[in-house]
């Protein structure tokens, strides 16, 4: 039951595209650009897997016992480079297409390495995070398909809303939380 409140809660309430601002840049290009997601995904979810084991096992059964916890992001910076070399290899034997990507992938790790108290939680929060970028592309591109039927918008106008319906997503997401009425408690 915990991982499925895990899963919920990182997908949607606490979305790592809409919330932490991981990949909203390259969500709202890939939205407008019609490319396919689904080898850049297979290949961040591969690198993030791998990287988040390596590096959750090598602090807690080195970092940790020696007192260097605080360089586990250096760890997993070299880790992540390392695996992301191995699978891009890998992908472009097979495929013979890059699907080159970092920021979003390496970023995913350290929020997964932060906020898990174990590897299955670690490894839980990071395929959510990437899910909920991965979600978050169509939903961003049937907006901006029924907003351009209406009218014709330039570039600036369809980055614009993009990044508006954004803030709407955001908006309605936290709707929900009626935390703030109980102010004091």
């Amino acid at each position: 039951m915990r991982i499925i409140d895990t899963c919920l809660f990182y997908i949607f309430f606490c979305s790592a595209t809409l919330i932490y601002g991981i990949g909203t840049l390259q969500a709202a290009e890939t939205s407008l650009s019609r490319k396919r997601i689904a080898l850049t995904a297979f290949k961040s979810l591969c690198c993030v897997l791998t990287s988040v084991s390596i590096t959750k096992a090598l602090s807690q059964l080195l970092l940790v016992p020696l007192s260097l916890a605080e360089l586990y992001p250096l760890a997993a910076l070299l880790l992540f480079t390392g695996t992301s070399v191995f699978f891009e290899i890998i992908f472009q034997l097979t495929s013979k297409k890059s699907s080159s990507e970092f920021t979003i992938s390496f970023l995913t790790v350290l929020l997964a390495l932060n906020e898990g108290e174990s590897l299955l939680d670690s490894i839980a929060i990071s395929v959510c995070c990437l899910a909920s970028y991965c979600l978050l592309i169509p939903l961003l591109r049937s907006f901006t398909s029924k907003l351009a039927r209406t009218k014709r918008m330039d570039s600036f106008k369809q980055k614009t809303t993009v990044f508006l319906c954004m803030v709407v997503i955001t908006m309605a997401l936290f709707a929900l939380n009626i935390s703030w009425i109980n102010a004091g408690v």
